[in-house]
């Protein structure tokens, strides 16, 4: 018999809009309890998504990856699977210590509670499992679905699948992502699609002002310079400095979630050059990032940050591979704790990505799919060449996208 196709899809979206926030006695800053060994679980996530992200900076331009789509994704994924197949994931996103319930424990709350940790932002995360009814998906899988991800499960269509799943996906994200579907991705032997959408509107804690936004140049990769419009405001924020880089966090609401930016200093061991990105990312992974996050110093200074708007396109198979997830993309996978009907594989895996900045609001966009010591500033810190983002959780450290900018 043949192995017949496994289609996994996952969508996230975040439409983040900055917009004037005063302060609101009622809206605390609240958190996300773990129990200890989840806490642990949340550390490794973040070293999954500082390592997916280093293999993206492998790559020339602009770039944006949402780890907490990909590990969704994986992790439904990991739950149908057994023996090797199941073990190089766990491996890759670094839970090989945990146990299932460890990991999709960490996951439910995620789900459950990130959207009520602010009430000036909304973050809605639904998860669902579409089925040929051709194959017996088992019944414990469908449970566990439905138990730690709050998964909608309902019947695919072969022949209507793409209406199917973009609907739900355009009405999970408000009209945003709606053709991430194509009819020539399913055939007969699609055996499920497993979909996450995220959807997350956000205002900042401190406004910018238009008034103040100027013209000015970027210091490009590839030696060009732009002139591009930059946001600038005097802020108190969150300030943290290495050897390799700065970063300043700016935060959304009553704090529970913040994008930091992050800038490589120069490196003066090197003709005054600036470090890499991956100089940059080896240091987060040697410090810890939930040791940098929690760590620095509250500024009052100027920060200048251009607008700018990026996507991408990225076929995470190679990725997943280099990072040692192999038998899944092959007949050798075992995929029999989701269905023994038949041999089940991942034939593809991808995700999408769009954000967008300004004084106003921004947007971001992903679509994935399976078919430390203290400095203080003394002047404004300007992102005027290459830089980092992330936009994370504050309580779990959670991170939700990550990116980088080149050019503009």
């Amino acid at each position: 018999m043949n192995a017949r196709l496994f289609s996994t899809l996952i969508i996230t979206l975040a439409c983040i809009t900055f917009t004037s926030c005063e302060d609101d006695p009622t809206n605390e800053l609240k958190t996300i309890t773990l129990s200890r060994s989840e806490t642990n679980v949340a550390k490794q996530n973040c070293d999954f998504a500082w390592n997916m992200f280093d293999h993206v900076t492998k790559t020339s331009g602009n770039a944006i990856v949402s780890p907490l789509s990909a590990t969704y994704a994986m992790c439904m994924t990991a739950n149908g699977a057994k023996g090797a197949t199941r073990d190089e994931i766990y491996k890759a996103l670094g839970f090989d210590d945990f146990s299932d319930e460890d990991v999709n424990n960490y996951l439910h709350k995620l789900t459950t509670q990130l959207s009520s940790l602010d009430s000036k932002t909304t973050l809605y995360i639904a998860n669902s499992l579409w089925h040929n009814s051709s194959y017996q998906i088992h019944n414990e899988y469908i449970t566990s679905t439905k138990t730690y991800y709050d998964a909608d499960v309902m019947p695919l269509d072969i022949y209507n699948a793409a209406t199917q799943v973009n609907d739900w996906c355009s009405t999970k994200t408000n009209g945003l992502i709606n053709d991430l579907l194509k009819s020539n991705q399913v055939d007969k032997f699609t055996a499920s699609i497993l979909v996450n959408a995220m959807y997350f509107d956000g205002q900042w804690k401190n406004r910018f002002n238009k008034k103040d936004t100027y013209k000015s140049k970027f210091y490009c990769a590839d030696n060009s310079t732009p002139t591009v419009e930059y946001m600038s405001g005097k802020q108190n924020f969150k300030y943290f400095n290495t050897l390799t880089f700065s970063m300043a966090s700016l935060d959304f609401g009553n704090g529970a979630f913040a994008i930091r930016f992050i800038l490589p200093n120069k490196n003066y061991t090197s003709n005054g050059n600036y470090y890499t990105f991956g100089d940059c990312i080896n240091e987060i992974k040697t410090i810890g990032w939930n040791e940098i996050i929690k760590n620095g110093c509250i500024e009052d200074v100027t920060i200048n940050i251009p607008k700018f708007s990026l996507e991408n396109h990225l076929d995470m198979k190679p990725i997943y591979q280099e990072m040692g997830i192999i038998s899944a993309f092959n007949s050798s996978a075992d995929f029999s704790n989701m269905s023994t009907s038949a041999p089940l594989f991942i034939t593809s895996a991808s995700q999408s990505n769009y954000f967008e900045i300004d004084e106003d609001g921004a947007t971001a966009a992903s679509a994935s799919s399976h078919v430390t010591g203290e400095y203080y500033a003394t002047g404004p810190f300007t992102l005027n060449r290459p830089f980092i983002f992330a936009l994370t959780e504050r309580s779990t450290g959670a991170i939700l996208f990550i990116g980088k900018v080149e050019k503009l």
